[in-house]
């Protein structure tokens, strides 16, 4: 085969690698006159816009171009003609199917032997997907700087500290309320560890501080309290919650949220002040109308807030049940002294009287804002699990705690004391009737409390005033009893 030949071959080949490049690149590439007429459209191309090859060989590049932007087409065709490239131009071209696709495209004059261009070659990419990832990046920056802008604007206005502490339990970020709470201002505390600013109270928070940062657990509504280097001698109370910062699943440090509620507890311990005040007045008013249950309502209380305690109910809750023992009975200053003290038993309309001093009582201090369901406790504490108590037969859980746990204490003390209408039963004699009336008139967690009290020695009864007859034996105790359940015991007291 002579040279000649071997050249032509070597050409042939040249020209099929270079079509078949073309073919396979993912993108279109459009070659076309110096005028915009198309003269090559890859596949490549027909994919991206929708027409065919037959379909834009010969035709303008026009047919492509929005018509707000044929100004763009013409001001590319005439940089070509001088040589030039435009290079990664963002910009917009129409499918067969009229929707508009967003491209980057590099358009190159093609030259000849002289030097000049004779023609151009454009390479086009989709970058619908590349627009839409900076159009979500912009708006998460939007939504990145709002969020900030908001939480400046939070922290620097609203009545609340705010502080984000790091790993090392240093001071990251605080604002102007939580540092005045702290006792000193942002810029003496920023870059500070906590327990250097707050050595008296480190040891109230670092537990919370190291459970938030080991478990991941936020701690809300701890109430921290102390004295303040800058404010010696003054307790300070704050209500204060820590909460995990995380970026992407790494603990990274701890938010702060604390309210100064020094004043408000102030105040709070005022109220309940005034509120225990108020409780005795009224609970001195019912007692000197009954000369001969002097004493029973604060024995009641005394064993309820006791039982309420090694059941495990809160202090706050124990406070109210303390409340709503010691006036228990405040509906008795509507019954008739002569009612109240009479020794013997009483008629179908004197009990159906008698019976109505729990919902009196209730009516009356219904109005009091107490922080804990006084009146209800105070109406219920007749109540029995069975439904066969007053004054609405309610049955089980539909009873208060509080109403079940004074209930046991009322008939108790009751007992175990002296009445008009028969000497004291003793303490005995009234646990054993709780225990015989467990389950069925009476809580049996509560039972249980209070026989374990009495009978490891841990409780008794304290009755200055009570007679102290000893227990009736035989006939005469079971007489008492009898006379207790039908004219009072634990129905009325």
């Amino acid at each position: 085969m002579n040279p000649v030949t071997r050249g032509k071959q070597h050409d042939l080949r040249a020209e099929q690698f270079l079509a078949a490049l073309v073919e396979s690149s993912d993108d279109a590439i459009i070659g076309k006159s110096l005028e915009g007429t198309v003269l090559s459209w890859n596949g490549a191309a027909e994919r991206l816009y929708g027409f065919s090859a037959g379909e834009m060989l010969g035709k303008n590049i026009a047919a492509v171009i929005p018509p707000d932007r044929a100004d763009e087409l013409e001001g590319i065709l005439a940089d070509v003609r001088q040589g030039k490239i435009v290079r990664d131009l963002l910009t917009e071209r129409l499918r067969k199917d009229g929707t508009r696709v967003p491209l980057s495209i590099t358009v190159s004059p093609v030259v000849g032997p002289d030097g000049t261009a004779v023609g151009a070659s454009t390479i086009a990419r989709d970058v619908s997907a590349y627009i839409q990832v900076v159009e979500e990046l912009s708006q998460a920056q939007r939504v990145t700087a709002e969020t900030l802008s908001v939480l400046e604007t939070l922290q620097e206005s609203a009545p609340v500290g705010f502080g984000f502490i790091d790993r090392d339990f240093r001071v990251v970020r605080i604002n102007e309320i939580l540092a005045s709470v702290n006792g000193s201002s942002v810029a003496h505390q920023i870059g500070h560890k906590v327990p250097e600013m707050l050595p008296e109270l480190w040891p109230q928070i670092e537990p919370d501080y190291r459970r938030v940062m080991d478990t991941g657990e936020s701690v809300v509504n701890v109430e921290v309290s102390g004295e303040m280097a800058t404010d010696p001698g003054r307790l300070r109370h704050c209500l204060t919650s820590y909460y995990p910062v995380r970026v992407a699943d790494e603990i990274i440090g701890i938010g702060v949220v604390a309210v100064d509620i020094t004043e408000r507890k102030h105040a709070d311990e005022a109220q309940k002040a005034l509120t225990r005040a108020a409780v005795a007045a009224i609970a001195a008013t019912t007692e000197a109308r009954d000369p001969y249950t002097d004493g029973h309502q604060s024995r009641v209380a005394a064993l309820a807030t006791t039982v309420a305690a090694d059941l495990g109910v809160d202090a706050s809750t124990i406070e109210g049940i303390d409340l709503a023992a010691r006036i228990h009975d405040i509906g008795k200053i509507a019954i008739p002294v002569e009612i109240l003290t009479r020794s013997t038993k009483l008629s179908p309309p004197e009990w159906e009287l008698i019976k109505t001093h729990s919902r009196i009582g209730a009516d009356i201090v219904r109005g009091i804002e107490f922080p804990w369901p006084v009146a209800e406790m105070i109406e219920q504490h007749h109540e029995r699990l069975d439904g066969s108590g007053y004054p609405d037969g309610l049955h089980g859980d539909e009873i208060l705690l509080g109403a079940r746990i004074i209930a046991v204490a009322d008939v108790v003390e009751a007992m175990a004391s002296h009445r008009p209408y028969r000497p004291a039963l003793g303490v005995e004699v009234a646990l054993e009737e709780i225990e015989r009336q467990r389950g069925t008139l009476f809580d049996s967690r509560v039972v249980d409390v209070c026989l374990r009290m009495f009978r490891e020695g841990r409780y008794s009864l304290d009755r200055k005033k009570a007679a102290t007859a000893e227990v009736l034996a035989g006939d005469r105790q079971a007489d008492a009893v009898g006379l207790i359940r039908s004219r009072s015991g634990y129905r009325a007291n």
